[in-house]
């Protein structure tokens, strides 16, 4: 599950139809998940729709009366909620074996690019739109904890940056952040353009804005009081790797707790960081 730079430049025909991926193919061979469909009002039409895909323990329905944690968690760049599928493998695995608690995990398709970010024109509201139509959504339809202590968001490459720019500035929402290789580069120009445009237009100051970097020193406050943050990444993920470093010790010199570990035989491959971390990785969730 790997998000390299993405070097074949999206011709406009392709961003057009990029920008309407809304609802993600339906898949007849699909396990352990679910298709579900969900309003998103924020995008200003009554009609507006996205897709998810749901993990269910087996205790919510041999449990009828408990409520459940949920994981949403946020696919990478060009890609769609079917990449969330090894590790929904994992965490049910997990949950089997009692290793962790029971979990609901939510893998929305929050379009291929976008960031999981309001884009700057406001025509693409992706942070309202999972933050607030899709957690208002499970929450209303599935017996969740609807608590932030009880709301972890996590993401890989470029959904690790969504991960942090929604946990970070909506601590309210997201009490638990998991950020896995996070795409957290600072400058604008070192993405493609055609990764970006739709979402920054070339705006230095919007994307600063909206940067991790910038977040956790404007919430930091609450961060302290509220929140559980953990960055994993690759020591071998060359173009990330100094980034998500910096992170780290950003976190630590405004005195945000948090969990920061890089696997030196890890490169941008989500296998080979959640192998790295091995049991470590569920011992997060028992704190849940």
């Amino acid at each position: 599950m790997a998000e390299k730079v993405h070097k074949v430049r999206t011709t406009p025909e392709q961003m057009a139809e990029i920008e309407q991926q809304w609802i993600d193919e339906v898949r007849e061979d699909q396990e352990l998940t679910t298709f579900g469909l969900y309003p998103q009002p924020s995008r200003g039409s009554a009609d507006a729709q996205g897709s998810y895909q749901l993990y269910l323990p087996p205790q919510y329905e041999t449990e009828p009366e408990r409520r459940f944690p949920v994981i949403y968690w946020l696919h990478g760049g060009f890609s769609n909620a079917r990449q969330g599928s090894e590790m929904v493998a994992r965490i049910d695995k997990a949950v089997r074996g009692g290793v962790i608690p029971p979990t609901i995990v939510v893998v929305p398709q929050i379009l291929p690019i976008g960031w999981y970010v309001d884009s700057k024109d406001g025509a693409r509201p992706l942070a309202q739109i999972t933050a607030f139509d899709l957690v208002h959504h499970m929450d209303g339809t599935y017996r969740t904890i609807p608590e932030a202590a009880a709301r972890t968001v996590e993401g890989f490459s470029m959904g690790g940056f969504g991960a942090l720019h929604l946990g970070l500035k909506y601590p309210k929402t997201f009490g638990r952040v998991s950020a896995v290789a996070p795409a957290i580069l600072r400058d604008l120009k070192d993405e493609p353009e055609d990764r970006v445009n739709n979402t920054y237009f070339g705006d230095q100051e919007y994307y600063d804005l909206c940067h991790p970097w910038s977040l956790v020193l404007a919430n930091a406050p609450e961060l302290r009081r509220t929140s559980q943050v953990r960055l994993l990444s690759g020591r071998l993920d060359t173009r990330l790797a100094p980034t998500i470093r910096d992170l780290d010790a950003r976190f630590t010199d405004l005195d945000v707790a948090h969990d920061f570990f890089e696997f030196p035989d890890a490169d941008h491959e989500y296998p080979d960081i959640m192998d790295g971390y091995g049991d470590k990785y569920y011992a997060w969730w028992r704190t849940a």
